[in-house]
């Protein structure tokens, strides 16, 4: 029997992401507990994305699709899927879920800082704080976020934290296996964000060899780096790999490594990649980079599961990296456990007590 109709909107995207990942097994669990969910993917792009944000035009898709709806759940960023289904369901008058992945507002604020962009930011920030003003449910990741947005919104009791987390059915290790590379970088390089260029300073006389994983735009200035520091036989590239496999190249290294730019803002202080549950699953200690204080740092620290470098300096990150590579097998065992308590298919039942309770009021 059907519970529930739920319009669940997210924007297309040509790769598996993150987004994409979290999105399936939310909606996996809606699905198993009797909720019939309609998927509605945004198509942003080019010139299309401002036209969006500026007119906030409602497709005759979306509208069509939305009829039957007794809830609307966006995922944000973009923000725009989450200023669309607030249109949509104050429309309709029925209750929106927004599950905000990343403070994209901060990142926003840093890279488009000309007159007309900041004018435009603005804008685009503020139709988005008052769509999350009007939803009756917020999800984030971290508890670093769930005080960013309780200050910024000056609310808090529907503010919910349901963190990332990983398959470790789909990503494991055969006993035995051989880690022939000492690290290893995941990522969507479609997102600047990652400062891959200190950790490539830090490889630079060193012995060590790198994986990296990922693909997109900024993808080829990593690579002429690389070409620069004549790092090219030590590192090895993957391109995109589904995340069903990404264990046969996460399992061939030793440490795996999370990286932001130095910088004190909310989008490299509050939130975790998503790469270091898979880290942990693949049974890998962690090494990140990046500003002092970061949700990264005290999530390595409080799991003692590997070091974190605020510090900007190649030769203490090259010598961090050489000692947790020595001392990485000692971690396996403890990687492996604390990635079973991030069991997505587990962590994705949150979403259901916050449905049941909003379409039972």
């Amino acid at each position: 029997m059907v519970k529930g109709n739920i319009l669940y909107i997210t924007t297309m995207r040509h790769n598996v992401s993150a987004e994409k990942i979290r999105v399936r097994y939310f909606k996996q669990a809606l699905i198993n507990a009797g909720y019939n969910v309609i998927d509605f993917e945004l198509r942003i792009g080019g010139l299309n994305k401002f036209v969006w944000y500026l007119t906030k035009f409602l497709p005759k898709r979306l509208v069509n699709a939305s009829r039957n709806a007794d809830l609307i759940i966006s995922t944000s960023p973009p923000l725009l899927n989450t200023i669309i289904g607030y249109k949509i369901a104050k429309k309709l008058k029925i209750p929106l879920i927004v599950d905000i992945r990343d403070i994209w507002e901060e990142y926003a604020k840093t890279k488009y800082h000309s007159p007309y962009f900041t004018w435009f930011i603005k804008s685009i920030i503020r139709d988005y704080y008052e769509a999350l003003m009007y939803s009756s449910k917020i999800i984030i990741t971290t508890n670093h976020m769930r005080r960013y947005y309780e200050e910024i919104l000056g609310i808090g009791k529907k503010i919910v934290v349901i963190s990332n987390g990983t398959d470790p059915d789909i990503i494991k290790c055969s006993e035995g296996i051989c880690r022939d590379y000492d690290l290893v970088y995941l990522a969507n390089f479609n997102s600047p964000y990652h400062g891959m260029e200190f950790l490539l300073r830090a490889l630079k006389g060193s012995k060590l060899s790198l994986i990296i994983i990922g693909s997109g735009k900024y993808l080829r200035t990593i690579k002429k780096e690389i070409q620069k520091l004549r790092l090219n036989n030590k590192i090895l590239f993957t391109g995109s790999i589904p995340f069903e496999k990404l264990s046969s190249y996460l399992c061939r290294a030793k440490v795996g490594v999370v990286g932001r730019p130095f910088e004190y803002n909310p989008q490299y202080l509050y939130t975790i990649p998503v790469k270091i549950y898979d880290y942990l699953a693949a049974g890998l200690p962690v090494a990140g980079y990046g500003p002092r204080n970061s949700a990264i740092e005290e999530f390595i620290y409080i799991h003692s599961i590997g070091v974190y470098i605020s510090k900007k300096d190649p030769l203490t990150m090259a010598s961090a990296l050489a000692n947790l590579v020595n001392y990485s097998n000692k971690y396996r065992e403890k990687a492996r456990s604390l990635a079973l308590l991030y069991d997505r298919k587990r962590i994705s039942l949150k979403i259901l007590d916050i449905v049941m309770k909003l379409l039972t009021k």
